[in-house]
């Protein structure tokens, strides 16, 4: 959190996608909806987050929604279908950022209603959507969306990320070390960071290089585990016992 973005020019790996932003926002022709798409851990909602403050949206007109972590869901389209008709309370527009947006086909009619919002959203309303899973979402809701798409943060631009962090923060670790990390991170500029935090407070270089094996170990162990879960009928098979 320390050193999350607070500016477009900020974010690490997605030039082209900050370059975009920025033209639409200088040009004030920034779309209603916004579909943000890629891995875990490169910048969606942080960048959502800044571009609320780019159009000068209020805490109280900004609404974050976490759709995976929600029972309700429908009722929570439903709760934005009849809040977005009113005027912003202190500010010029509302702003809903949808984060986990591919969780509303856990709802029967939940993606319907949500295209109908879409189809009717007033002009000092937008909807940022953030996904890491695009294809789940309704045909009809991604061409009513406009999609950034954000890639995976390459090894020199990780590389330079953790360098400049070590430097603010008065630390130093090996290149092993660093590489290791980035190799652990899988492109996700946020795990990076967690990572390198997770190390900083122990000096031997081996001992650092054993907690990024656990940490990137148990992260593994998560991912299959909710594999699982979303996916009951395509677990592996189990050897037979007897």
């Amino acid at each position: 959190k320390k050193y999350r973005p607070t500016k477009l020019s900020d974010i690490v790996g997605q030039d082209e996608v900050v370059a975009s932003l920025k033209g639409m926002l200088a040009k004030g022709k920034l779309p209603h909806t916004l579909l943000f798409s890629g891995p875990s851990g490169v910048g969606k909602t942080t960048i959502a987050r800044i571009l609320k403050t780019r159009l000068q949206c209020s805490d109280i007109d900004f609404n974050d929604v976490n759709c995976a972590g929600i029972d309700g869901v429908l009722d929570v389209i439903r709760g934005i279908q009849a809040r977005m008709t009113q005027a912003p309370l202190a500010g010029p527009c509302r702003i809903w950022l949808l984060d986990e947006v591919q969780s509303l086909t856990r709802a029967t009619h939940a993606q319907q209603a949500m295209l109908k919002i879409l189809e009717d959203t007033p002009n000092h309303v937008y909807f940022f959507l953030c996904t890491t899973d695009p294809g789940k979402l309704l045909a009809a809701i991604r061409s009513r969306s406009t999609e950034v798409k954000l890639n995976a943060v390459g090894y020199d631009d990780l590389q330079g990320l953790l360098k400049r962090t070590l430097e603010k923060e008065g630390a130093t670790v090996s290149d092993a070390v660093i590489d290791k990390i980035i190799e652990a991170s899988e492109g996700g500029a946020r795990k990076a960071l967690v990572l390198l935090h997770q190390i900083l407070g122990v000096e031997e270089e081996s001992e650092q290089l054993e907690l990024i094996e656990k940490a990137d170990a148990r992260n593994e162990a998560i991912n299959l585990a909710r594999s699982l879960i979303c996916f009951p009928n395509k677990r592996p098979p189990w050897p037979k016992i007897g």
